[in-house]
Order: C-alpha cells, then structure tokens, then sequence
C-alpha cells in the first residue's frame, strides 16, 4: 500500500512539471511569435514608406510624401549606436564647431563665441569661448571623485556636441530608410530652417533668447560613476536628386537625439526622434 501510494506520488509530481514545461514551451512560443511580428511589421512598415517615397516622389507630389511620413509611428523612435570614443577630427576643430553652438548646461545658458558680447563675458565667465571652459571645467570638477580621466571625459563630450560628428548616425540611419534613386537625405546648415520650411512651424518665430534647438546637456556624478543626459536636434533635408544643384531641400525634417549615458562605464541609450513639416 505504502509502495502505491509512494508510485501515485511520483506520477503526480512528474505529471505536474510536465504540464508545467508545456505551459512554459507555449507561452515561449506565443512571446516568440509575437517578437517576430513585431519585427516583421516594423520591416514592413520601412519597405512601404520606402515604396511610397519614390512613388510620391517621381510624380512631384510633396503632399503625400509628407503624408506618408507621418503615417509611421517608427520615426518617432530610432535607436541609434553609442557614439565612438575617438574619431580622426582634430581636438581643437571640435572646439570649434561647438564654441559655435548654444548650450544649457546644467540650466545655465552658455551663448555661442559669436554672440557673447562684454556684459555676457562679466556676468558668466566662459561664454566668450562658447562654453569650452566651462565644459573644461566641470570635466575637472566631475572627475576629481571619478577614476575617469578628464581629458577623455572632455573629448567624449566634444564628439557629442559636435553637430558634424554627432549627427553621423541619424545621417546614416535617415538615408537607409528614405533614400533611393530619386531622393537622398542631407544634413542642413541652420540657414535652410527658414520660414515656411521647418519641421516646427512654431520655432520660425522664436529669437535668440529662445533655448528650444540649444544643445541641452546635463551632467552628474553619482558614486563615482559620471552620467550624461543630452538633447541635441539637427536639420536634415530631403531633396530630389535633380534639385542637389540647386541646394533646395524638398522637405525639411527635424531630427532630435536624446542620449542617457554611463561615459565612466561607456554605457549608452540613444534614440532619434523625427519632425515633419506640417501638412497643412
């Protein structure tokens, strides 16, 4: 009896962890299924506004293209790689391209070289060079309870700021998904977000005071380890091939990216997120 009811036991037991196993391999089947079509719709949605672009595009019709855009939801998303450590631009041509840019670091606005005047150069020591010594400066600060070295904190921070060097990706990643034959996207010099062309019809009134396209960066320490927040938008344009000659883009687009990062572990989040111009 005692032999039955030990057998009975045994045949329970292994009943149960087999019907456990089945309920696991189906719900790993359902999670797969539903991760490959998520893949497959994402793939898809790219193919279709690959096709509606040269079709938009080879019948002259802006409208739709815009159209088109807004209809997928994954430009709002893009993950982007981390950025490289060291690239082949000289320091010093970093400096420059960013002395050029206006940043809020940390909440304090720090006005590109060519707009700081005596008063800005008084009341906040740095922004006579663009904010380069202030970067210089709270790399120093960050670093002294951090086994990082500065002077690689400071060239990170240079490559990120540094619109030629920082938009490399979202260059390459816009391309992949909306160039052909007919059409190829470039970046823009801030001249070409003129009025009536901007992704952000709102931003073509603001004026230099306005920090909405400043380069947002806040950084921090926290146990030793140096974190990163970072905001930094660019101008893309879509031009048809036959209009590159004439330097007119077709459509203007906003690219926004936005960085979390670990530089002390060179841990990175990237996304790139995309405007179009209004359709109406």
């Amino acid at each position: 009896m005692a032999s039955s009811v030990q057998y009975n036991a045994t045949m329970a037991t292994a009943s149960m962890t087999m019907a456990s196993h089945s309920v696991d391999q189906h719900t790993s089947i359902m999670t797969g299924s539903v991760t490959d079509h998520h893949i497959e719709s994402r793939e898809e949605s790219i193919e279709k506004l690959k096709s509606n672009l040269v079709r938009y595009a080879r019948s002259n019709d802006r409208r739709m293209i815009l159209r088109s855009l807004k209809e997928h939801n994954f430009l709002n998303y893009i993950p982007l790689d981390a950025p490289i450590d060291h690239i082949d631009i000289p320091i010093s041509e970093l400096e420059k391209e960013v002395s050029e840019e206006k940043i809020v670091l940390n909440d304090v606005v720090l006005n590109p070289r060519h707009s700081a005047d005596l008063k800005d150069v008084i009341v906040n020591a740095g922004t006579n060079n663009g904010g380069i010594i202030m970067l210089k400066a709270i790399s120093k600060v960050l670093c002294d309870k951090s086994s990082m070295n500065e002077e690689d904190l400071y060239e990170r921070l240079l490559i990120r700021l540094a619109k030629s060097s920082a938009s490399a990706d979202a260059y390459f990643q816009l391309n992949a998904l909306m160039g052909s034959t007919d059409l190829i996207v470039q970046q823009l010099s801030p001249e070409h977000a003129v009025k009536g062309t901007s992704a952000n019809k709102d931003s073509t009134s603001s004026t230099t005071n306005n920090n909405e396209d400043a380069i947002n960066l806040n950084m921090y320490n926290s146990q030793g380890q140096i974190h990163i927040i970072l905001d930094i938008a660019f101008d893309f344009g879509l031009f048809r091939k036959s209009d590159i000659a004439l330097n007119r883009p077709w459509i203007v687009m906003k690219g926004k990216v936005h960085e979390r990062a670990n530089l002390s572990a060179n841990e990175s989040f990237r996304s790139l997120n995309v405007k179009t111009p209004s359709l109406y």
